[in-house]
């Protein structure tokens, strides 16, 4: 028979599994968890074997076991009738709670909308004006919907959740506040951006009236981020606002104005007003190297930032700069690494340093075919410029083969998405075969005029020019008039039209 002193031992290890699990201390409560289980099959006080119960599920959730989890979850919640029920009602409610996100985390939603019918009625006999826990059972009800796609119905649901928290938060609290960007993001999916955003309008009134400008910045941010789906412009102005603010209330290097001058530069970015783009980044990139809390991720994705809009701008020597300073950062960034190889290759390229082009792709191609994408537009782009380079320095072999690899890799690709670059891959293979050592002038004009076949349904006039150009030339040193003039014809066409 279970004496005093073990009630008061199983009551002490459940308080003392409650602050290890809180704390992460994993481990000593895994050593507690054994002896509450044994203590907790014996008692026949059904209100700590009850809250044991939960205790040990609680344990085993946060160890990822999810079969013991929810076996202790429903053996508690079968007990809800037989213990304390006002005495217990908090805990009874977590269980519950705790248990359905259990289930949403497996995808057992069946489950989890079960219990949630449970607790409402639960609530409805016990706590009708328990409005916390009724907005918390609603929350998760949201997450149950989301969790199966069914993002109108989650809105629906957490819009529930956020009335009972106005009933006793004020909107400003952060319960409130975590639902409403719950809400928000959820419209952004659908994109209906209006009401992702009046949430926040409402709030930026509700700061103003307190006069609390940090926060009154911080949510003309999120307006801001809301409006980059709709109106640049506008988001434009909101984010702006509030740089001003957060220059004025925080010191240097606050991750609230790296995050505004990233996003401005961003917006410039896409607008293509490329010189604000770089200064704003540029000025992102000072306030990172002046922050203690600076990560190496930021500073290497804004050197690759700056250093491949200069490239678009052709400040080659300043984008130079930039890029080997962030390549030299960039080694346990991966993906950030390939836009400063790329960059980099292509630099290198222009200034006629070949070998060191050649070392930046080739690093680039090990990079992708290492990471599974070999077969993919950037592979066949980089050994395009590879035999670019090839041919530049007269090594026509070598750029045939470079050509023949990456129309390999086109030709498997959806043939829309790089027309222009297999179009001039054809053209260029026909050079190669027409002036390697053994000429080829068969596969020449094959590959000639398969290239200009894709090239003509190009919407780029100054594409189609080169193109026809390289047939003229083509068949006027292989003296074929008739050919030619076919082609010279439709130069001429071409030059003529409106």
């Amino acid at each position: 028979m279970i004496m005093q002193k073990d009630l008061n031992q199983i009551s002490s290890i459940i308080e003392a599994v409650k602050k290890q699990l809180t704390n992460g201390d994993i481990r000593t409560a895994k050593e507690w968890i054994a002896q509450l289980e044994a203590l907790s099959q014996n008692t026949l006080d059904v209100n700590l074997q009850f809250q044991a119960y939960v205790t040990i599920a609680k344990y085993y959730r946060r160890i990822r076991n999810y079969d013991e989890s929810a076996g202790r979850f429903r053996k508690a919640l079968n007990m809800v009738s037989a213990i304390d029920q006002k005495e217990l009602a908090k805990v009874i409610i977590d269980a519950h709670l705790v248990y359905i996100t259990l289930e949403t985390e497996y995808n057992q939603l069946k489950k989890a909308r079960t219990t949630v019918a449970k607790l409402l009625d639960w609530l409805d006999k016990n706590r009708p004006d328990d409005h916390l826990a009724y907005g918390l059972t609603y929350r998760s009800l949201g997450n149950i919907f989301f969790a199966d796609d069914d993002i109108q119905g989650g809105i629906k649901q957490m819009e529930k959740a956020l009335a009972y928290f106005y009933k006793i938060y004020p909107v400003t609290h952060p319960v409130t506040l975590d639902v409403i960007n719950i809400i928000s993001n959820a419209y952004i999916k659908i994109e209906n951006f209006e009401s992702a955003r009046l949430p926040y309008e409402k709030l930026l009134q509700e700061y103003q009236k307190r006069n609390d400008q940090a926060e009154v910045a911080s949510t003309l941010l999120k307006i801001g981020e809301i409006y980059y789906y709709t109106n640049l412009k506008q988001a434009r102005s909101s984010i702006m606002k509030a740089l001003k603010i957060f220059e004025e209330t925080f010191e240097a290097g606050h991750e609230d104005i790296i995050k505004a001058l990233m996003m401005l530069g961003e917006i410039d970015e896409n607008i293509g007003n490329y010189p604000r783009a770089v200064n704003y980044y540029q000025k992102a990139l000072g306030q990172i190297l002046t922050s203690r809390q600076n990560t190496d991720a930021i500073v290497v994705y804004t050197y690759a930032k700056i250093g491949m809009i200069l490239i678009k701008m052709d400040k080659l020597a300043e984008a130079k700069s930039y890029l080997e300073e962030g390549l030299a950062l960039s080694e346990n960034f991966p993906n950030i690494r390939l836009q400063f190889l790329y960059g980099l290759g292509k630099i290198y390229s222009f200034e006629k340093n070949y070998d060191a082009a050649f070392v930046i792709f080739r690093e680039f191609l090990q990079r992708l075919e290492a990471s599974g994408h070999k077969y993919c537009k950037s592979y066949a782009n980089t050994l395009q410029a590879i035999a670019f380079n090839d041919l530049e320095q007269q090594k026509l072999n070598e750029a045939l083969k470079h050509y023949c690899e990456a129309l390999s890799i086109y030709e498997k690709l959806v043939s829309t998405s790089c027309r222009e670059e297999k179009g001039l891959a054809y053209i260029r293979l026909g050079y190669c075969y027409e002036h390697i050592e053994e000429k080829d002038l068969k596969k020449a004009e094959q590959s000639y005029e398969k290239g200009f076949r894709i090239l003509d349904k190009v919407n780029d006039t100054g594409l189609l020019e080169e193109a026809l150009a390289a047939m003229i030339d083509f068949y006027n040193r292989t003296n074929q008039p008739k050919k030619r003039k076919i082609y010279e014809d439709k130069l001429v066409k071409l030059q003529t039209r409106d």
